[in-house]
Formats: C-alpha cells, sequence, structure tokens
C-alpha cells in the first residue's frame, strides 16, 4: 500500500513489475498474482490509470499537455495523449478550461 502511494505522488510509466517486486522482495508471479487480487487489474492498467488520475486535476487546472506529460515521464506529449486517449476516450486537451 505504501508503495502505491508513493507512486501517485510520483507517478512514472516506467515502473516495472519487476522493479516493484524486487523492491518488495517478491518473486515477480507472485507480484502479479497478489496485484491483480488486490486491484483487481494488472499493474500496467493501474500504472496507467494512476498516471491519468495525477494528470487530471493538472489539465483542469490549466497546465499545459507536454508539461504533464513530462512530469509523468513520458518520453513525448504524443505518447501520454495515445494512453489517455485509450484509456478515457478522449484527447486530454478536452479536460482543459
Amino acid at each position: 500500500v505504501a508503495k502505491c502511494h508513493a507512486f501517485l505522488e510520483q507517478p512514472s510509466p516506467h515502473d516495472t513489475i519487476d522493479g516493484w517486486s524486487d523492491a518488495l522482495g517478491m518473486g515477480r508471479r507472485a507480484f502479479t498474482r497478489l496485484f491483480r487480487r488486490e486491484t483487481g487489474m494488472s499493474f500496467a492498467e493501474w500504472r496507467q490509470q494512476a498516471c491519468v488520475l495525477v494528470a487530471l486535476p493538472r489539465l483542469a487546472a490549466g497546465d499545459q499537455v507536454t508539461a504533464i506529460a513530462l512530469d509523468l515521464g513520458y518520453e513525448s506529449p504524443a505518447a501520454f495523449a495515445t494512453m489517455f486517449k485509450r484509456l478515457l476516450g478522449v484527447a486530454p486537451s478536452r479536460y482543459q478550461p
């Protein structure tokens, strides 16, 4: 739980299952099974949703998509926008005032 909260404070699309399982002293398979059982989704799905949850208030506040994408660790605004649109069905710019 603490690791999930810390991730929400500073999310990154580059965090990996291997990194998390190693940090928690677990095997990869045990981690993925436990993570799915506890959250109802895969680690990758949760990581993307967490990034979107962090981005939404910033978009609503008028922050630029480019700044948000780079702050979240995406390689480009396009990569962030693609992930965002895949999850929510609309471009991130639709959430800006």
